[in-house]
């Protein structure tokens, strides 16, 4: 079996970030998962894609994982967490589809950006499923010059960072993903983060109602 390349690994773990970042993170109380595991309900027999939505920010930083449909659009949670620390998981989802994993990193106005897609996969019956991943977007150092954790907060939910190419050039975020992008630099400003900004409540059907006698 061959060796992982770099960007196989990231694509599978997520941002890597250096261990002072991550343990600066730890000791301000922000904690993300970027994980995914494969799980089988018993039930069905189906496979599923499990993964948490989690981060939050205080003034100086931020660090934030959600998750989308592959073409952008929101994902159901499984079940809301609510934890009497901020800035932690807010909720589980489980998706049988294709599923993209953004990840960003805010320290002041710089922003790092890693969007991942995760799908599942097996060579035959009825094996056990992989997970595949692939990176679809990474670029660091983007800027947004607007203190959004503060007097500039009103801008939150509208604007994403530029990314700079070595030449000059602009690196375009994937169109589908600006919406999702924008919910995330919210959550990487939302000091004492406490809610999930991309999974959202499933919508329950109401039960049938019994037919009446005739």
């Amino acid at each position: 079996m061959p060796k992982p390349t770099p960007a196989e690994i990231v694509a599978r773990r997520g941002l890597a970030l250096p261990e002072r970042t991550r343990s600066h993170l730890r000791e301000l109380g922000i904690w993300c998962d970027p994980s995914l595991s494969i799980e089988r309900k018993s039930s069905s027999g189906d496979w599923f894609i499990r993964g948490k939505e989690s981060g939050g920010a205080v003034a100086e930083i931020g660090r934030y994982v959600g998750f989308c449909r592959e073409g952008g659009e929101m994902l159901p949670w499984l079940y809301r967490v609510k934890n009497f620390m901020p800035n932690g998981v807010h909720a589980v989802f489980l998706a049988a589809d294709p599923v993209v994993r953004l990840e960003l990193y805010r320290y002041e106005t710089s922003y790092d950006l890693l969007i991942t897609r995760h799908w599942l996969h097996r060579d035959k019956e009825p094996e056990r499923p992989k997970l595949w991943n692939e990176t679809l977007f990474a670029a660091r150092y983007g800027v947004i010059e607007l203190e959004l954790w503060g007097k500039d907060k009103r801008f939150r939910g509208g604007t994403a960072p530029r990314f700079m190419g070595r030449n000059g050039d602009e690196i375009l975020i994937p169109e589908p993903y600006k919406q999702s992008i924008f919910k995330m630099v919210e959550a990487v400003t939302d000091i004492g983060c406490r809610q999930p900004h991309l999974l959202h409540e499933p919508e329950y059907q109401p039960a049938p109602k019994e037919a009446l006698p005739v």
